[in-house]
Parts: C-alpha cells; sequence; structure tokens
C-alpha cells in the first residue's frame, strides 16, 4: 500500500473543506452536466444552502454559469484551464510513484522512472532520496544513456523497429559519448535480443562504475512510455540474482503503473 512520505519539516496541514465542496460540485458537474441545486445536493450529500454558496462563489471566478430561466447551474469553457496544463509527462509521473513507492517497501533498493527524451533518458521520478541503500540524493532530471543503461535498454528493445530506428538516430546526432555505439547494428541487435530473451534489460557499470541495474519497459497505448529500473551494487549481486529476486515485484510496480496511466488520461479525455 502506498503511504503517503513527508520530508523533514515538512507539516502536514488540515483540509480546506470549502475548496473540497467545490470540487466535488465541478466533478458532478462535469460527469451530470447542468443541473439545479435540489439535484446537486442530493448527489453530493451538500445541503442546498452550502450548494448555493459554493456555486456561487465558482459563478464569480468564471467556472460556472447560471441559467436564471431554468434554474440550471452549468460549467464554462474555463474549467478546462484546470487541465490543459496537465501534460503526459505530468500524469506519467502521477501514476509511477506511488507504485514506486510501494516497490521500495518491498525490496529497499531505489528506483528511477525514466523517458526518452533528446538521445538519452531522463529521469522524471526516482525513489533514491528514500531508499537506505542510496548514495544518491538527487535524480530527478538526470539523464541515462539510451544504449549502456538499462532503463534506456528496456525503452528500446520494446519500441517497435521504426521506433527504435528513430531514436537511435537521435542519440547518433545529439550525443556525442553514445554515437559510435547507437549506430552500431550489430550492437544494437545483441542489446535487443539479449533483453528479450532475459525479459528484462540489465547493465553493468553502464552509467557509473560499481552501479548495476535491472530495468522493465512501461508501455502506454502507443510507443513506449518509459522504463522502470531498480539501482543495486555491483558488488552485492549480479543482474541475474536481482532477477531472481526483484523482477515479479518490478512487474508488479510496472503493472500499477500502465493501469494508473490509463485510468488518468481516460479521466483526463473526459474532462476534455
Amino acid at each position: 500500500m502506498f503511504t503517503l512520505r513527508t520530508l523533514p519539516g515538512q507539516a502536514m496541514h488540515r483540509n480546506v473543506r470549502a475548496l473540497s465542496r467545490g470540487l466535488v460540485l465541478i466533478g458532478e458537474l462535469n460527469a451530470s452536466g447542468p443541473s439545479n441545486v435540489v439535484q446537486l445536493a442530493r448527489r453530493t450529500g451538500l445541503n442546498r444552502t452550502t450548494c448555493y454558496r459554493l456555486l456561487d462563489t465558482l459563478r464569480v471566478a468564471g467556472y460556472v454559469t447560471f441559467d436564471e430561466t431554468n434554474a440550471l447551474f452549468g460549467l464554462t469553457p474555463q474549467v478546462r484551464t484546470l487541465s490543459e496544463g496537465v501534460s503526459s509527462r505530468d500524469l506519467s509521473s502521477q501514476a509511477a510513484l506511488p507504485a514506486m513507492f510501494s516497490l521500495l517497501d518491498e525490496v529497499s533498493w531505489p528506483s528511477d522512472f525514466g523517458v526518452f527524451e533528446l538521445g538519452s533518458m531522463l529521469i522524471r521520478e526516482s525513489t533514491h532520496p528514500f531508499s537506505p541503500f542510496s548514495v544518491h540524493r538527487s535524480m530527478v532530471g538526470r539523464r541515462r544513456s539510451l544504449v549502456r543503461s538499462a532503463l534506456g535498454r528496456a525503452a528500446l528493445a520494446a519500441s517497435s523497429p521504426a521506433l527504435r530506428r528513430e531514436m537511435l538516430e537521435m542519440t547518433a546526432s545529439l550525443v556525442d559519448e553514445d554515437s559510435a555505439l547507437a549506430k552500431d547494428r550489430h550492437f544494437i541487435e545483441d542489446i535487443v535480443s539479449q533483453t528479450k530473451k532475459d525479459g528484462y534489460a540489465s547493465s553493468v557499470g553502464g552509467s557509473e562504475a560499481g552501479i548495476s541495474a535491472i530495468a522493465l519497459p512501461i508501455r502506454g497505448a502507443g510507443p513506449v512510455l518509459g522504463s522502470l529500473n531498480l539501482i543495486f551494487f555491483s558488488t552485492s549481486m549480479t543482474p541475474e540474482l536481482a532477477a531472481r529476486r526483484y523482477l515479479a515485484d518490478m512487474k508488479q510496480a510496472v503493472q500499477e503503473i500502465e493501469r494508473r496511466w490509463s485510468a488518468a488520461n481516460t479521466a483526463r479525455g473526459k474532462i476534455a
């Protein structure tokens, strides 16, 4: 189960009930369409006076409109501004983090969620700050090699041949240290073949000396969404041993991320 972690010095504050209730009303109007106060009070469990006050506040703010002829409240196009700023990256990070914390609870070793961007894997989320076995406390925003890291190899092997070719071409042109390997057809074929045979990607010292990793791809509705790795010291175990111990937990985490990603996109589509 995902449990909320607070950073040192971070205080927990009481919820603002009026804000929560206002969001409930927006959600109900979004689901049911224009409604009167009696209908909204019945569906949300709020009393009529509270509904009137909240709806009038939302009307003044521009999120709700009121049809005096029919006494119906409805949403305005301004409500879309609440979701337009949510990008696919935001949704993918939100989908990944709860599952990553659950994985951390099971295995203790840190993990990263990365997406392909500009020839390498950009780490979007990480549990390094919370792992007792991590030597890094800041991983979000760092990049990992597409061809040398387990994170990159997992995404590369799971991509279609056409997409894989485009990824490699971008890496060859934008990442100097990986250019030669990205152009080496036999090297890439070996990576893809081995990853598919093993059922996971792996690397030993590919990103840092003394650090190993195994990784799995995360699939979206179309292209590969990204990948999830598990980091450990090379002296502590081999990738094969890590897979025997932890691959089942990683697969469960990936399935949860994919489920959350799908649900988030479905909800976003309904709002739009």
